[in-house]
C-alpha cells in the first residue's frame, strides 16, 4: 500500500490516483491530510503537495485536481522523455510534470466540457482537442506517462509490486442494419427497387429479387463468419444490434419482424450481444430503457454494454443516462473521421460526471480506430500501416486494442474484398492464437 498525502483530498484526486494506481498499476493506496500521520508513516508514500515534504516521492500538485470549477485553463504542451507534457516542473527530481493532473484533464473530457467546435451532428470536433493541435491524437500518451512514472516509482522504491498488463485485441461489430435486403416490409422494398431502377444498378436489382426469392443470402448475413473470424484468433467479441424505430438516423428493420428477432437469438447463441443504442434515444432516457429492454426480452439476458449510433456523445448527458441505466461497458469513445485515442489512452477507465463530480460505475472502452476511418485511406494497404502503427503503440503500453467495424465491412460484395482480407490477416497477427 502507498500512502498519499495532499492538503486536500478531492474528488477529483481520488477518483485519478485510484484510476492509475489502483486500476493500472495494482497497487491498493490510502489518503491522508493528516500530515503528521504521514510523516510517521515508514512505508511507501508519496506527496502530492507544492514541495517535498522529508524524504518521499513527491509530485508537484496543479490546481485542477483541487478545484471544483470547469474553465478555461492555459495549457503549454511541452516536451520530456520524447512524450508531450503539460503541467510541468522540471525542478522536481521524481517527475518532472503533474502526470495526475494531465492525466485527469484528458481521460475526464474535460475539454467536452468547455465550448468548442462541432460537426454537422453536433459532436465533439477533434480539431478543438488538446491531442489534435499537439499531435499526439494517435499516441496513447496517458499510459505512456504511467509507464515512465512505472519506472520512477520502482527506481524510488526498488521492492514496490506492480500488477502486470498484456496486450489484448478485441472486436466489436455494430449493426445499424442487420440486413441489406430482407426484412424490410413492403414500402421499403418497392422504395429499394425504385433507387435500384433509377440509377440502373442491374447488379443490385439481380441480387434484391435473388435474396427475396431464398435463391441467395442476402449480403450483410455474414455473421458465422465473423464469429467464426474471431475465435479462430482468441479474440473476444461484441455485437451491438440498433433496436429502434425507423427514423432519419436509425434504419434497422422493425423490432416487430420475425427474422430480425430470430437472427439476434441466433447469434446471442455464440457470441455476447449488446445494445447500440439508438440517435433518436440521445435526449429521451425513456426511450433508451425501452430498447435496452427489448433486446433482453430477445436474448433473455443482461445488457451490460452500449455503444451509442453515430457516436454522438454529449458530455456529460449521454454517459450519465447510460450509467443510470445499468449499463455498466461503454464503446462510443472514438472520433467519427479521424484515428486516435480521443482520451488519450487505450485502457478503460469509469466516467467522472465532471459537474457533479463523482466517478460513476460506467466504465469507458476507449475506441482505437474503426473502418469507417480507416476507409478514408482509400486503400486497404495504406490502412494496414495506420492500425499497425496504432497497435505498435498499444502493444507498448501492454494496453487493449479495440476495433469497432460496421457489419458492411463483412459482405460478400466485391467492393469488400481487400478489406476483409486485410482485417482477416491483421486479426491473425495480433491475435492470440
Amino acid at each position: 500500500m502507498i500512502v498519499v498525502y495532499t492538503n486536500i483530498i478531492t474528488p477529483r484526486i481520488r477518483y485519478i490516483f485510484k484510476h492509475i494506481f489502483t486500476y493500472h498499476l495494482g497497487i491498493p493506496i490510502e489518503f491522508t491530510s493528516d500530515i503528521n500521520y504521514f510523516k510517521e508513516h515508514q512505508s511507501y508514500k508519496i506527496s502530492y503537495h507544492d514541495s517535498q515534504i522529508e524524504d518521499e516521492f513527491y509530485i508537484n500538485a496543479s490546481e485542477i485536481l483541487l478545484s471544483h470549477k470547469i474553465e478555461d485553463i492555459e495549457i503549454e504542451v511541452d516536451i520530456w522523455d520524447g512524450l508531450p507534457i503539460f503541467f510541468s516542473n522540471k525542478d522536481n527530481p521524481f517527475f518532472q510534470f503533474d502526470i495526475f493532473g494531465a492525466s485527469f484533464y484528458l481521460i475526464s473530457r474535460y475539454e467536452e466540457y468547455l465550448l468548442h467546435l462541432k460537426d454537422d451532428f453536433g459532436r465533439f470536433d477533434p480539431s478543438s482537442s488538446l491531442a489534435y493541435k499537439n499531435r499526439f491524437l494517435n499516441k496513447p500518451v496517458v499510459d505512456f506517462w504511467i509507464k515512465r512514472f512505472k519506472e520512477s516509482l520502482i527506481s524510488f522504491y526498488p521492492n514496490l509490486q506492480f500488477k502486470k498488463n498484456s496486450f489484448e485485441l478485441n472486436s466489436c461489430l455494430e449493426v445499424p442494419c442487420a440486413f441489406d435486403f430482407k426484412g424490410k416490409g413492403l414500402i421499403r422494398t418497392i422504395g429499394g427497387f425504385s433507387r435500384d431502377i433509377l440509377r440502373l444498378d442491374v447488379y443490385r436489382i439481380y441480387r434484391r429479387f435473388s435474396v427475396l426469392l431464398n435463391l441467395k443470402k442476402d449480403p450483410l448475413d455474414n455473421y458465422s463468419d465473423w464469429i467464426d473470424l474471431n475465435n479462430s484468433n482468441g479474440i473476444k467479441t461484441t455485437v451491438f444490434f440498433l433496436i429502434s424505430n425507423f427514423s432519419r438516423f436509425d434504419r434497422n428493420l422493425s423490432i416487430y419482424s420475425k427474422i430480425f428477432i430470430e437472427k439476434i437469438k441466433d447469434i446471442s447463441d455464440f457470441c455476447e450481444v449488446s445494445l447500440l443504442s439508438s440517435f433518436s434515444s440521445l435526449k429521451n432516457e425513456k426511450l433508451l430503457k425501452n430498447e435496452k429492454k427489448t433486446l433482453q426480452s430477445i436474448i433473455h439476458r443482461p445488457i451490460l454494454k452500449v455503444r451509442q449510433n453515430l457516436i454522438k456523445i454529449d458530455f456529460p448527458s449521454t454517459y450519465r443516462n447510460f450509467a443510470r441505466l445499468g449499463f455498466n461497458k461503454d464503446y462510443s469513445l472514438h472520433y467519427n473521421d479521424l484515428p486516435g485515442f480521443r482520451a488519450s489512452t487505450t485502457n478503460p477507465f469509469y466516467f467522472f460526471d465532471l459537474e457533479n463530480e463523482i466517478e460513476t460505475k460506467l466504465q469507458i472502452y476507449p475506441v482505437c480506430i474503426t473502418d469507417r476511418v480507416l476507409k478514408i485511406y482509400k486503400k486497404p494497404i495504406v490502412a494496414r500501416q495506420v492500425i499497425e502503427e496504432m497497435t505498435r503503440y498499444v502493444k507498448e503500453v501492454d494496453g487493449i486494442m479495440t476495433l469497432v467495424l460496421n457489419n458492411s465491412i463483412n459482405s460478400d460484395y466485391s467492393t469488400n474484398f481487400r478489406w476483409k482480407k486485410m482485417f482477416k490477416k491483421y486479426f491473425k497477427s495480433h491475435g492470440k492464437i
